[in-house]
């Protein structure tokens, strides 16, 4: 400790720079002299700057096209600092096949890269530009697996991404008496920390979801939206919607799991019920999408407008950033249009949101706020006011099958 305190005040200060969030906040209990570097370098401060902390846009993905697209406020050159966009052309050698965003987690994207030949994933980070081209496991190019990425900036520079059968479609026709998921499942992990997959069990605390037979729910009619695509980290925990509505939150100090029970029956699924589960202001949201906020008139209100609105804003995509700027890039809830309409609930009418089309693109992870779309118009839906501010059009000029996924992008400057 003698040997520690006498270190030079800039060599210290660049030593403890390096550290996670909460080790570094630690790090000030440790002697007077530590302590004063921490606070008379704004170490914390400068640190915290770093960590996501606001909202920057969404990365979308559509039914039938090759790449993803960035929808975003569009902010001057000196308040848009980094320019992002869905073609990820930081990446080298320049991804060549059909690419999408397959998750994000605090600042950090996973992109793949689904080429004729052999696929690609990537860990992205679009504000540093910096990304890892992570081994790809034979097992990921099944459809029945999908990646899931866990990141906290604040505790480590260290990231896993999750592979797990989400759904028991393999499992043999005779074993559809079985229960699922099994009491010891098996996930396949990658860490940063080594860059290798391992295989990692988890056992299950309480009791299953149901028998194979009741989840594969195959008699579903189709989606181009992925029903149980969504997943969240917190605290230390990973929560995952799963294939026949329900949840798993899964401990990944322990590798253990548990079973969560969906607020939506499962016979309601075939009637087209969907949920949504996502990080928010309180922690992790499980909800049922909602019912029609908006009538007809309030949608074609907009897409009379649709080419003036598409290049306008307030948000764009990122083929039309030059097109309009603005100098805040951050969304406020206090900006943009607002537009005037009932509770979640008083409107029951499907016909009125074109249900078929309609799609949650994710929930806001500091506010009380859910983003939707439906006939290419995003808006914003606060949950405890029941206001509705629009935010503009989503499909680019040469597209115009709808939105298959999206994921909200909190940007993270610090290097992963």
């Amino acid at each position: 400790m003698v040997v520690a305190a006498a270190l030079h005040g800039d060599i210290l200060a660049g030593i403890l720079r390096r550290l996670p969030a909460r080790s570094l906040a630690a790090s000030r209990r440790v002697c007077k002299a530590w302590r004063a570097v921490v606070d008379e370098q704004q170490l914390l401060l400068h640190l915290r700057r770093l960590l996501p902390h606001s909202v920057r846009g969404f990365f979308v993905n559509y039914v039938d096209h090759y790449r993803p697209h960035f929808f975003a406020r569009p902010a001057a050159p000196a308040a848009a600092g980094t320019k992002i966009n869905g073609e990820f052309n930081f990446l080298e050698p320049k991804p060549y096949g059909e690419c999408m965003v397959v998750d994000h987690c605090n600042g950090l994207v996973l992109y793949l890269v689904d080429s004729l030949f052999i696929g690609e994933l990537h860990a992205c980070n679009p504000i540093t530009k910096r990304s890892v081209k992570l081994p790809l496991p034979r097992v990921l190019r099944g459809r029945e697996h999908r990646p899931i990425l866990v990141f906290d900036p604040a505790v480590s520079r260290h990231y896993q991404v999750f592979l797990a059968p989400l759904h028991p479609e393999t499992v043999q026709p005779s074993d559809e008496s079985m229960e699922w998921p099994p009491s010891e499942w098996t996930w396949h992990v990658f860490s940063s920390r080594t860059g290798r997959w391992r295989e990692r069990v988890f056992v299950r605390e309480g009791e299953a979801a149901g028998t194979v037979a009741d989840l594969l729910m195959d008699s579903l009619g189709y989606s181009a939206e992925p029903r149980w695509r969504f997943s969240a980290y917190w605290k230390g925990a990973l929560y995952v919607h799963c294939h026949g509505e329900y949840v798993t939150r899964m401990s990944l100090s322990n590798a253990k799991y548990r079973v969560i029970e969906s607020p939506i029956d499962r016979t309601e699924c075939y009637n087209g019920v969907k949920s949504f589960l996502g990080r928010s202001q309180k922690g992790v949201y499980y909800l049922p999408v909602p019912t029609p906020i908006l009538g007809p008139d309030d949608w074609w209100g907009f897409v009379q407008d649709y080419e003036e609105i598409k290049h306008a804003g307030p948000w764009i995509l990122d083929d039309y950033e030059k097109r309009k700027t603005r100098d805040d890039v951050e969304w406020s809830s206090d900006d943009d249009d607002v537009i005037q309409a009932g509770d979640w609930n008083e409107n029951t009418n499907d016909d009125d949101m074109y249900p078929d089309t309609f799609h949650v693109l994710g929930l806001h992870p500091y506010k009380e706020v859910i983003f939707l779309t439906t006939l290419s118009v995003a808006v914003a839906y606060h949950l405890n006011s029941s206001k509705v501010q629009f935010l503009g059009i989503l499909n680019p000029d040469y597209h115009n099958c709808g939105v298959c996924d999206s994921f909200v992008y909190t940007p993270c400057a610090r290097l992963a």
